[in-house]
């Protein structure tokens, strides 16, 4: 090849990325050619969780079409990682595809075998698909920014009860600093507030974004594995018939502006009051979706994944199933960010065991999040947690 290529090794083989690999930036839409080291936890994941859905659905002969392939390195993963059968690679960059073949050319033969290569603008690939009527098992969509515009297209081509990967990198909308820009792209029409942690709001905002085109279908998109890292948002999801399964779980993320207390209401609430001091001065995010954002079945399954043994960063993978096992223990559609809660009683944070620990002593149930090392999941009321944080300064 005419490229320089730097080698990598990802779950146990070596790839070929664009020289130079710098790990302390993020790579920029304007680049030669698009690769993010900083991603490799999201290709990680996305073999675990796609051995977990081959597992769970009993399906030996995963058809996955990939859109926004790159350089090839997650669809050469998940050639030779996943129990896969035909692999639709796709990327409109010449470079990337050139660099891609070349990884593709170093598999063994089996795996080699599985992929399918285009060089295509995104509709233009779909399109070559469709003249084929191919159904996929999974439609991974992992664009530079927003999924939003590539969602309707995508649905077209996953099976009923298949899997769906949407990956996002505009956290600036999807938390509300541009909120022109979050409803444009997310359908989030009200924010008046950023209520709880701002990367479990911008998970959310994500998840409700794609949601309302899949309404528009008669389709409910459900979130089985969701989680942040550094820049960008990850969530899977399961393609079933109607929307009334979406539709029960959307509502409004509510603060008391006079006791700081977060609750929700439902989708359509006749009055909105604050569920501690029945205050009806309120601030709302929504309509947003609050149900749960991992599935019990996954987490338990990607716990226990022997694959993760394969893996380099197994430490690393585990800290966020289990962290993401914990958080999801309790259905509460917001996480406190523990400085906004410190700067609220103008104290500083303690350590959170000690929160922990006090919350546990009065009967609450509390968990660290993986979104932020600060942040705490927990129904205990804001005034107790309040509480604690004063006490622990006295």
């Amino acid at each position: 090849m005419q490229m320089n290529l730097s080698k990598i090794i990802e779950g146990g083989k070596d790839y070929y990325v664009p020289s130079p690999i710098i790990d302390s930036t993020v790579p920029r839409k304007s680049d030669d050619v698009f690769f993010n080291p900083h991603q490799k936890i999201n290709r990680d994941l996305s073999v675990l969780v796609l051995r977990t859905y081959a597992k769970i659905e009993n399906k030996n002969d995963i058809a996955i079409c990939e859109p926004f392939g790159g350089v090839g390195v997650r669809t050469c993963r998940y050639a030779v990682e996943v129990p896969s059968s035909t692999i639709y690679y796709n990327d409109v960059n010449p470079k990337a595809f050139r660099i891609a073949m070349h990884n593709f050319s170093l598999l063994p033969k089996l795996e080699r075998n599985k992929v399918s290569t285009y060089n295509k603008e995104f509709t233009d690939f779909l399109n070559s698909l469709y003249l084929d009527q191919p159904i996929m098992d999974f439609v991974d969509i992992d664009p530079y920014g927003t999924p939003i515009p590539f969602v309707h297209r995508s649905l077209k081509f996953v099976t009923l009860q298949g899997l769906l990967a949407f990956t996002a990198t505009d956290l600036a909308s999807l938390s509300g600093l541009y909120p022109r820009a979050m409803y444009a792209k997310y359908g989030i029409g009200i924010f008046e507030d950023r209520i709880g942690n701002v990367h479990e709001l911008a998970a959310r905002s994500l998840i409700t974004g794609i949601q309302r085109i899949g309404l528009n279908q008669n389709q409910s998109l459900i979130p089985v594995f969701t989680f942040y890292y550094r820049h960008f948002i990850r969530t899977f999801m399961i393609r079933v018939r109607g929307v009334d399964r979406v539709l029960d779980q959307t509502g409004f993320l509510c603060r008391c502006q006079k006791c700081s207390t977060i609750f929700q209401t439902p989708l359509t609430p006749k009055e909105i009051l604050c569920s501690f001091c029945e205050s009806n001065q309120i601030l709302k995010v929504g309509p947003l979706y609050l149900g749960k954002l991992h599935k019990d079945t996954y987490l338990s399954s990607l716990k226990d994944e022997p694959h993760i043994k394969a893996i380099n960063d197994t430490k690393s993978i585990l800290k966020i199933i289990n962290l993401i096992n914990e958080e999801n223990k309790l259905n509460i559609p917001w996480s406190y960010d523990l400085p906004t809660v410190a700067k609220i009683v103008s104290k500083p944070i303690p350590p959170m065991d000690f929160i922990i620990e006090k919350l546990s002593e009065i009967g609450y149930k509390c968990y660290n999040t993986h979104y932020s090392g600060v942040s705490l999941k927990t129904d205990a009321k804001f005034s107790d947690l309040c509480s604690i944080i004063r006490k622990a300064n006295d």
